[in-house]
């Protein structure tokens, strides 16, 4: 029974992505849907709640199709209204602490969401002369609400999508803050009688707080409408709200929580139950909490709130329920439950369900969802004109992509592959778009990239500084780790100069937690030592040491008074001169593609100051340094390599040399650890240099202290590159890559 349930559900799932539609199919939909209802009903209605709640959702249509008939059926409603809400002059009479749809209830929300309309209409108008009719009342109203002391406006969760969105639009018709900062007061109130904090979600009003209220069931009873209430009036006020108002994160951040309550409560058919938690509470469709949440949701994708990897399927279920379930042939939205408060038991809530609010939150999630579908996207190409597979970080200009989407550098972008499937990229501190491809040779990948907010991206690079451990820089990606030593070492005297190696055998980022367990076995072995217990601290030692192998790798490459691995001397009398360790430090990029540190080092008694660029990026065995010195009065020669542990295993080509290093403990490890450093931009020669410590170098003489580029690196014999010989195929594959980049096209 299982098994079939399993694949129901299955099918279910598939069914409900199988149709692909087109804008025009959409904005068809909403002309049907908008044409029905106003051919059925009169314009000149009251200005409560439930009418103006459709006209949120006409002016959306409005927006989106400019279809003259529909303006005009809003400004026929509001000058039937004349402008107005409820209409009492009085201000001492001025109601709103309980429901009432009397001319007195002037300050209660069911009363003000015309302001919506009136405001937008006025807005509308391109003539010289707006008529301040249109807003007078508004002003009159939302300013009276603004500068009053009272804040306890707002008691039931309707009023969120009534009102809220009032004071944004208030914002910007006047420019006065207030309206904002009595917004963020009044929501404040709601929450601390409606919110609960646990799931992020709303109950109706007060009388519906759990446990003082549960469902028949005995859970928490959420009410769609109302929770939908709530996220698209959030929508709406994300969207007016200006980025750099001081509470602008609150209301943010109670969307984004919001959203992803709401997202893990919809039923397979697509739509939310009138109880969210409890669908045996009051069971069946219902279409007006299932639009709300569906705008609401497409807004955030649209408008880079919400990752679209992580709320895409959502979304098209909903959309799926609205058009082929709500959607009558003729135009009517059904399964809209009446107006109420509440989930009912028992209620009927069919085909034939319809109401103007339904009607209005249909059009704001069929809007919305046609703009989802015209997101303006550009592809990227890449092509690989070599013979070989090709599998690297790639790089192309931002500059370029934020002018063709019209956006800054600053706002997000979603790139995806043919299928549609979100890929993770980086943009870097010097203005680079990165995404890792793999291309067939002679073939082309194929990406596009749209606005939007992208998922969380896994990391495959990281670095950090380690004051633990001396202000160690150390980094990594999914082949290999890295340190360089810093300022806090130099103070001991301890005589480490070059770049360590830490070798790994996963893909996964383990620095982190190295040094943590490495400082808490010093920590223990401090103690152990104190006391004299030798044998418990060299147990502690064995299990606790990143210069040991637990599983996934250790720091077994010696280093001391040497390059290490890749660092670059000046060179005098045919000597290296080690810089020491570096003096400052600063981190430009920081995965999850690339890591990118500078680092100045000290200035010597010559007055010679040296400087390093380095970059890692993921899946390759190779560092890029550019290395730079000020200070250098005459022309000199400058050396970068690797300090040699024996004779065996080195070879020195033209413009590189690699090295099979036999690790600290070749007793004990019995495993190598290839090294290599990598001149694309020529080198005057390589040889090996005796010394304190022998290195293979290579040198570029004449050196005047310009930037200079190379490339050093890594690999591990218990890991991907098992022999000599395949590490030589490592360096040329990466070498003939350097000579012949991918390129790339951009089109709109």
């Amino acid at each position: 029974m299982k098994k079939i349930l399993f694949l129901l559900a299955i099918l279910s799932t598939l069914s409900l992505q199988a149709r692909q539609w087109t804008t025009d199919e959409v904005k068809d939909i909403i002309r049907k849907v908008n044409t029905y209802w106003q051919a059925n009903h009169p314009a000149e209605v009251r200005a409560f709640w439930d009418e103006a709640a459709y006209h949120t959702g006409n002016m959306e249509a409005y927006k989106l199709l400019k279809d003259k008939g529909m303006l005009d059926y809003s400004i026929r409603w509001a000058e039937h209204n004349h402008w107005k809400g409820a209409t009492e002059s009085d201000a001492k009479k001025w109601k709103y602490r309980q429901y009432g749809e009397g001319q007195d209830y002037v300050l209660f929300g069911d009363w003000q969401i015309c302001f919506q309309t009136y405001i937008d209409l006025y807005n509308l108008d391109e003539t010289d002369k707006k008529s301040e009719q249109k807003v007078a009342r508004a002003k009159e109203v939302m300013g009276y609400e603004a500068d009053s002391k009272a804040h306890d406006y707002w008691w039931w969760a309707d009023a969120l999508y009534m009102v809220m969105p009032v004071m944004t639009k208030m914002y910007r018709l006047t420019g006065d803050t207030k309206y904002l900062d009595k917004l963020y007061e009044n929501l404040c109130f709601s929450d601390s009688i409606m919110l609960d904090n646990a799931t992020g979600l709303y109950f109706r009003d007060g009388k519906y707080v759990y446990p003082k209220h549960k469902t028949a069931n005995g859970k928490k009873d959420f009410w769609a409408r109302g929770d939908g209430w709530v996220l698209a009036g959030l929508a709406k006020v994300l969207q007016d709200m200006p980025k750099d108002y001081c509470h602008q994160p609150f209301f943010a951040e109670k969307f984004v929580n919001l959203a992803g309550a709401v997202r893990g409560l919809q039923q397979p058919q697509g739509h939310w139950t009138r109880s969210m938690m409890d669908p045996e509470h009051a069971p069946g469709f219902e279409t007006s909490g299932t639009a709300f949440f569906c705008y609401g949701l497409l807004w955030g994708i649209n408008n880079g709130y919400l990752p679209k990897k992580m709320y895409a399927q959502t979304v098209e279920r909903a959309w799926h329920y609205l058009s082929e379930v709500a959607l009558q042939t003729r135009g009517k939205v059904g399964y809209v439950q009446p107006i109420g408060e509440r989930a009912i038991p028992g209620q009927t809530v069919d085909a034939n369900s319809q109401a103007n609010f339904g009607v209005g939150a249909f059009l704001l999630a069929t809007c919305e969802y046609c703009r989802y579908l015209q997101t303006e996207k550009l592809s990227l190409t890449f092509q690989n004109e070599s013979d070989r597979q090709r599998q690297e970080v790639a790089e192309f200009d931002l500059q370029r992509v934020c002018e063709q989407l019209g956006i800054s550098s600053e706002e997000p972008v979603v790139i995806e592959n043919l299928a549609g499937q979100e890929v993770d990229y980086q943009k870097t501190y010097d203005g680079k778009l990165l995404l890792f491809v793999s291309v067939h040779p002679r073939g082309k990948a194929s990406f596009t990239i749209s606005k939007g907010k992208p998922s969380t991206p896994k990391a495959f690079v990281r670095g950090k500084v380690y004051p633990i451990r001396k202000d160690d820089l150390t980094w990594e990606n999914d082949r290999s780790a890295y340190r360089i030593y810093g300022p806090a070492l130099q103070k001991t005297g301890e005589r480490s100069f070059g770049i360590d190696v830490w070798v790994k055998n996963t893909p996964e980022l383990v620095v982190e937690e190295r040094y943590t367990k490495d400082r808490e076995g010093n920590l223990m072995e401090d103690s152990l030592r104190k006391a004299g217990q030798k044998v418990a601290f060299a147990e502690i030692d064995r299990s606790t040491s990143f210069h040991l192998d637990h599983g996934n790798g250790m720091d077994a490459y010696g280093v001391g008074p040497s390059l290490g691995c890749g660092a670059p001397a000046l060179m005098n009398d045919g000597q290296l001169v080690f810089p020491y360790c570096y003096k400052t430090c600063r981190i430009l990029d920081n995965g999850p593609l690339r890591f990118t540190a500078e680092l100045t080092y000290g200035t010597t008694s010559d007055g010679v100051t040296e400087h390093r660029l380095i970059s890692l990026d993921k899946g390759s065995h190779f560092n890029r340094m550019t290395v730079w010195y000020d200070g250098i009065g005459k022309p000199t020669a400058l050396a970068a390599g690797v300090v040699l542990h024996g004779d065996e295993g080195l070879a020195l080509g033209k413009n590189y040399l690699r090295y099979a290093d036999p690790t600290d403990r070749p007793d004990l490890h019995q495993s190598q650890v290839f090294v290599a450093t990598l001149f694309p931009n020529d080198v005057s020669k390589t040889k090996v240099l005796k010394g304190e410590l022998n290195h293979a170098v290579g040198i570029v003489k004449n050196y005047t202290g310009a930037p200079y580029t190379y490339y050093f690196g890594s690999a591990w014999s218990l890991y991907d590159v098992g022999s000599e010989v395949q590490w030589q195929n490592v360096i040329d594959e990466f070498m003939a890559n350097l000579r012949q980049p991918l390129k790339y096209d951009i089109i709109k």
